[in-house]
């Protein structure tokens, strides 16, 4: 069992049939890429370039012109990723815990429970964001953190003051 079938999801996907495992992903969201769709802007491109974003097997289509991929490759890419990969993905299937049975684990979620030897929490941080405790200081590994991050807060420049600390991924 795989929760969450955002990028780490379906890395995963791609890996466990390599190794002649039967699994299922479970993801929260009513369709692919819904995440990305909902906490990305038009404008956005990727940063980094799209050679650094691909999952495994599957690259992220080029731009022309441009090395970093703009918001729609980005929220289309899982779906063509499970196309590809034949991957059975439960979208609308929030898992809500993980118990111990007496030979498996067993998985509860919205659309029902499953019984499973292993489960991996592929899970990211669109739907549990932390966001720093400084008021004027806005925390993402995005160009733009008045606007966008991982965060999904928006903050606008005049509320943000001078002196805005700009964090980018070392």
């Amino acid at each position: 069992m795989v929760v969450d079938g955002g990028q780490a999801g379906l890395a995963t996907g791609y890996h466990l049939p390599r190794r002649d495992l039967d699994f299922v992903i479970l993801d929260a969201e009513a369709t692919p890429g819904r995440s990305s769709r909902q906490h990305m802007r038009d404008s956005l491109h990727l940063f980094p370039p799209a050679a650094d974003s691909s999952l495994p097997g599957r690259p992220m289509p080029g731009q022309p012109g441009g090395t970093y991929p703009e918001a729609g490759h980005v929220v289309h890419h899982p779906t063509d990723c499970e196309k590809r990969y034949e991957l059975t993905v439960l979208h609308g299937a929030r898992a809500g815990a993980v118990r111990r049975g007496s030979a498996r684990l067993r998985v509860e979620a919205d659309a029902g429970t499953w019984r499973a030897r292993a489960v991996i929490s592929a899970t990211g941080t669109w739907t549990r964001p932390f966001p720093p405790a400084v008021p004027t200081l806005h925390c993402g590994f995005v160009i733009d953190p008045l606007t966008a991050g991982a965060s999904g807060r928006r903050q606008s420049p005049r509320r943000a003051g001078r002196g805005v600390v700009r964090l980018r991924r070392p």
